[in-house]
């Protein structure tokens, strides 16, 4: 299975950063939306330990763009198009 490009990771945590959003915030976020990583887990994405298939990054990117509607409509963390993911 192919897994989301090193540079989209690192996007998503500056985002999360940028948010203020704890990982166990940004976990809580994910888990609503149907996600069944762990805290551990997203925790190891963010910090390059392991890479999130597509799926599970555009599933954190969700949930942060989810936030940036109620707070900060301004902002918008990008997601992984299939084709571009299949590439790397």
């Amino acid at each position: 299975m192919p897994k989301a490009p090193e540079v989209q990771i690192q996007l998503v945590e500056k985002y999360r950063q940028y948010a203020v959003l704890s990982i166990e915030e940004l976990w809580l976020r994910c888990f609503e939306l149907g996600g069944m990583n762990t805290q551990l887990q997203i925790d190891a994405f963010l910090h390059g330990i392991i890479r999130p298939t597509p799926h599970e990054h555009n599933l954190m990117a969700v949930a942060l763009n989810q936030y940036f509607m109620e707070f900060d409509p301004s902002r918008f963390a990008p997601y992984i198009e299939d084709g571009f993911a299949n590439n790397n």
